[in-house]
């Protein structure tokens, strides 16, 4: 938009806040604006109805809808481009349409964050609704049964629920929930996975198969977890790591392991709960925990996990959701 000059003027028009009036080569237009508080995703679909209504009603081609915000995240932008909205923040993130024009920055961070925003939903608590959601995102859910699944009270589901419906990730209806973006409610739990836990590191000389045997004989209550249990659930490569969850441990396990401290030359990892092990499976008669969570665990490894990950998604977690 060579030589362009944009003038800010107010609104008579109750379906927005204000109006930029932009001069390009072919002409002026006008980014009518409306100013939200929150950008919610949930709230996007009727401010866009009324937005393209009484733009339709005028009759005015030169008119561009606009939503601003103090910060517009990445799943209210997907939303804005869905229902043709233009769009930008006080942070710098635009995605603008003016003509032939394409404006479109994004990624940076959000100066306004207050609280803890959809990190809440990873709680030690709410997690276990996510986690029971995510292991079988087709159902039609009670809060009941979420409560009961998860090991929480009803006012925790709730509360689970109204920040999914906020960002869309569910659909309820006659009082059962159902997710329908599981992928984007993953992806986000994985921007945000820090698992309450404390880690043991040991050594073994053993290969990983006849240590995980002996795992499975000697400790009464284990679950694998990362490159042990993917190769049950979906095999990509081969491991020398081994890795599981324990509720408890101390040094009798160790021994009866034969597992000697993993300073500096660690390659068995304990992860102990300090409670029951979430979402335990029998996979190719061993206990494991759910691929949801052998999924996020393998993205916290370096090298071969994130690729170990990609394919556990695409080839356990993502057929059980269709």
């Amino acid at each position: 938009m060579p030589n362009a000059g944009v003038e800010i003027v107010e609104s008579h028009n109750r379906e927005w806040d204000f109006e930029a009036r932009v001069n390009t080569g072919a002409g002026e237009r006008t980014l009518v604006c409306q100013a939200k508080s929150r950008a919610w995703p949930n709230e996007l679909h009727a401010i866009a109805y009324r937005m393209h209504r009484a733009i339709e009603q005028l009759g005015n081609g030169r008119l561009i809808p606009v939503l601003v915000a103090p910060y517009v995240s990445p799943q209210a932008a997907e939303s804005c481009r869905e229902l043709g909205l233009s769009w930008a923040d006080l942070a710098g993130n635009c995605e603008l349409h003016i003509d032939e024009a394409f404006i479109h920055v994004q990624g940076l961070p959000n100066p306004f964050r207050k609280g803890r925003g959809t990190a809440s939903l990873y709680s030690p608590k709410s997690s276990r609704v996510v986690h029971a959601l995510l292991i079988d995102p087709k159902r039609p859910w009670t809060t009941e049964d979420l409560a009961m699944a998860s090991g929480v009270s009803l006012g925790q589901v709730a509360s689970v629920k109204k920040l999914l419906a906020t960002n869309r990730w569910i659909r309820a209806s006659y009082g059962h929930t159902v997710l329908t973006e599981p992928r984007k409610l993953l992806a986000d739990w994985s921007n945000h996975y820090k698992p309450k836990r404390s880690t043991v590191h040991l050594f073994t000389l053993d290969a990983p198969a006849v240590l995980e045997e002996r795992i499975a004989s000697t400790v009464p209550d284990y679950a694998f977890t990362e490159f042990s249990a993917a190769d049950r659930y979906a095999p990509y490569t081969r491991y020398q790591r081994v890795a599981f969850y324990v509720p408890g441990w101390d040094e009798q396990l160790s021994n009866a392991l034969d597992l000697k401290s993993g300073d500096g030359a660690s390659n068995v990892t304990v992860y102990v709960t300090g409670a029951p092990i979430p979402h335990v499976e029998e996979a190719a008669h061993a206990r494991c925990v759910s691929p949801v969570l052998v999924y996020l665990d393998l993205l916290q490894l370096p090298g071969r996990g994130q690729d170990a990950a990609e394919h556990l998604l695409a080839s356990a977690i993502e057929p059980r959701w269709r």
